[in-house]
């Protein structure tokens, strides 16, 4: 009998880091560092839960899944823990909060009708889109759009804490290009949603149809 898929070892991997997101939102408040420390290493576990999954051929819809949503929490636990440090991050992060998880749902959606992988089912976007998930991010646009992703929330936290900041190595310009990176970001997120929400009115007004493998245009 087999190990059951959600034993995996890349699944409690991440269930791992969303603990760590957790525990470091509990510890933000009174230990900066502490909570630094835990959410730094909680995105440093998804480097590393995709190459264990396919070394060990422990792949599953479920795994894809759970490494999303631990991403996202992981980012909307630092992004609650800048707005209670700082109440003028309470408006953005709130936004980004609400676009980071319509965006989860809106690419689950689309990469369901397509019957592929999320990232796979985006071959027929605009360059700019197709530039930005290139080579699996491994691109100028795509670091720069992901560092924003897990770096603009952290820095964002740690303006707030100077013993963070002043002893952050060139914090400026780090939270800054993280700034930069996360409105390429957000985006790329605000079409991905529009995109889908097009497809879903197009589809209501019966010029498209689902096909049950994508979509296609209504003759």
């Amino acid at each position: 009998m087999g190990i059951p898929v959600a034993l995996y070892v890349p699944n409690l991997l991440g269930y791992a880091r969303i603990m760590l997101a957790l525990a470091g939102l509990h510890a933000s408040i009174q230990h900066p560092w502490t909570a630094f420390s835990l959410w730094i290493l909680s995105a440093s576990l998804d480097l590393i839960d995709g190459i264990l999954a396919r070394a060990l051929k422990q792949t599953s819809k479920f795994g894809v899944l759970l490494d999303i949503g631990a991403d996202n929490i992981l980012r909307s636990c630092v992004w609650v823990a800048a707005a209670v440090s700082n109440p003028a991050y309470l408006i953005p992060s709130t936004i980004i909060l609400c676009l980071e998880w319509c965006t989860m749902l809106a690419t689950q959606l689309h990469a369901e009708a397509h019957r592929s992988h999320w990232k796979n089912a985006r071959q027929k976007d605009p360059i700019f889109i197709q530039a930005f998930f290139a080579n699996n991010f491994r691109n100028p646009l795509g670091l720069l759009g992901i560092y924003g992703l897990f770096g603009g929330n952290i820095l964002a936290y740690a303006s707030s804490h100077t013993d963070l900041s002043e002893k952050l190595p060139c914090f400026g310009f780090f939270k800054y290009l993280a700034f930069a990176g996360r409105g390429i970001a957000m985006g790329i997120e605000l079409w991905m949603c529009s995109d889908y929400l097009s497809l879903v009115l197009r589809q209501d007004a019966g010029l498209e149809e689902d096909t049950g493998q994508g979509h296609k245009k209504v003759s």
